[in-house]
């Protein structure tokens, strides 16, 4: 049997799809073919996929990506395998074992979808090496292969399962699909008959702005100028956190709740590495798609707030547009993005001027590109190359980065980092880590930078970086009392 984006798959259907004659013919196979491990997809009846998170609490790992205004959203559980590297060869490595994995994986897709099969979900941090206390569960490259992958793309509703084949039997790896699929249909079940208890909404009891905090990111931000005065680069990134205690341990998959309502536009995601650790967020900023031979990426640079009216927000737009320093800052951006790009592609197309990007709290300078990728060049390849892109990192890269962790004093960890998701067709989405918080026990650490050029006010970027921090300040305030 056939199935198409509109179809759902009940109890009755799933045993139907499990005896149809391709995957009798796959599981014939199964005791023949080397692989050690296994992949099966195939559609569910429709269930919101961090939802089916909430209801599978015993996991430790759990990854949640979504981008409402896209229609897509994808979690997962559990770990079956896991790409790791560090150093400055971390993306190469990666690279190198995901070509490796196309002789280790053996996959059956009840349909054809780009997304069908198996994904590998993680990220990068944005040095080389990742050595804080907490920031090093991460790693400075990983990615794993869950459990189980819950995919929704519009209507279109998927599941893959991965397996570890062992010595098991055919049939008895036909059992445990059924076993394991058959949870998730009960899940479906489930959802329909419970209601969730949250926690009562309190206030924040903290604030941001610290004295000792503002005289440092005044005295940084007077570094990084000085430094661009004597010619060493022509724009930096700068980046401030600050801690938050809580009087007990947020949940992760609610705030990753709040965020998708409040930041349709976004890509809200949420890496948890064990119970008490997470890094969670609401992104703007992607960091490139990858489909059929073509990469589209982005430039954004260049933030002011949002208006109270219509015709504040719009003035504050055309504010924007007209800011020299911003419109410098984003062109630093767009430079750096085609001068990364070249050297893999045929084609980059963009338009000469930028757009105004809206969001809920900030507008952004943004410029769309898209360009053809060569044959023969790997998903990593790119990401190394577009990472750190001028909008986190600096203008030119080579000089500006070495700077950062000297003026900011700070493990970015993940922060402003590529995170998102791949598989072994070629396709993939990573976005850049801002709007973020690093979850540990009852702390939270919230980051947020600012581009620094020449003719910046130490004052305007450190109220920025207020304006920054409003995602993830909100969304731990619809849970409990926080208190610095």
């Amino acid at each position: 049997m056939s199935f198409q984006d509109s179809d759902f798959i009940t109890p009755t259907t799933f045993i139907e799809s499990l005896e149809s004659s391709a995957f009798t013919k796959f599981l014939k196979t199964v005791n023949e073919a080397p692989y050690p491990l296994l992949s099966i997809t195939l559609p569910i009846a429709g269930i919101d996929p961090l939802a089916a998170l909430e209801l599978n609490p015993d996991y430790q790992e759990k990854f949640y990506w979504s981008h409402p205004e896209d229609s897509i959203s994808i979690s997962a559980a559990g770990k079956v395998m896991e790409l790791k590297a560090t150093g400055s060869n971390r993306f190469k490595e990666i690279s190198e074992q995901t070509l490796a994995l196309k002789e280790k994986i053996q996959a059956y897709t009840a349909i054809e979808h780009s997304m069908a099969g198996p994904l590998f979900l993680g990220g990068y941090s944005f040095n080389h090496h990742n050595i804080g206390e907490v920031w090093k569960k991460f790693g400075a490259a990983r990615f794993v292969l869950p459990e189980w992958m819950l995919v929704e793309i519009g209507n279109l509703h998927l599941l893959t399962l991965a397996i570890k084949k062992q010595e098991r039997t055919a049939d008895q790896i036909y059992q445990e699909v059924i076993s394991r699929i058959t949870d998730f249909l009960n899940i479906a079940g489930h959802l329909n008959h419970s209601e969730q208890k949250h926690p009562a909404k309190t206030n924040i009891l903290c604030t941001l702005q610290n004295a000792v905090d503002r005289k440092r990111w005044i005295k940084n931000v007077h570094r990084a100028k000085q430094l661009i005065s004597d010619g060493k680069f022509e724009k930096i990134v700068i980046a401030r956190s600050s801690i938050l205690k809580s009087r007990q341990k947020p949940e992760p998959t609610l705030l990753a709740h709040h965020l998708r309502e409040k930041y349709p536009a976004c890509y809200n995601f949420l890496i948890q590495k064990d119970s008490d650790t997470s890094f969670i967020g609401a992104t703007p900023e992607r960091l490139a798609s990858f489909s059929n031979g073509t990469i589209l990426t982005e430039g954004l640079a260049g933030s002011i707030s949002r208006g109270r009216s219509a015709m504040e927000d719009a003035s504050l737009a055309h504010s924007l547009m007209k800011s020299r320093k911003d419109r410098d800052e984003h062109q630093y951006v767009v430079q750096a993005i085609d001068s990364s790009l070249k050297p893999f592609s045929n084609r980059i197309n963009r338009p000469q001027q930028p757009q105004i990007k809206k969001l809920q709290n900030v507008q952004h300078l943004f410029t769309p590109i898209s360009a053809s990728i060569k044959k023969g060049v790997q998903i990593h390849e790119l990401i190394q190359e577009l990472h750190p892109t001028p909008a986190v990192g600096g203008y030119p890269k080579e000089t500006a980065v070495p700077y950062i962790q000297e003026i900011e004093q700070i493990e970015r960890g993940w922060y402003s980092a590529p995170i998102g998701w791949f598989n072994l067709k070629g396709c993939g989405e990573f976005a850049v880590a801002i709007r973020s918080a690093l979850l540990h026990k009852n702390y939270a650490e919230l980051y947020a930078g600012c581009g620094i050029v020449a003719d910046s006010d130490p004052e305007k970027e450190w109220n920025e970086t207020l304006l920054k921090f409003t995602p993830l300040l909100d969304a731990l305030n619809q849970l409990e009392d926080y208190a610095e």
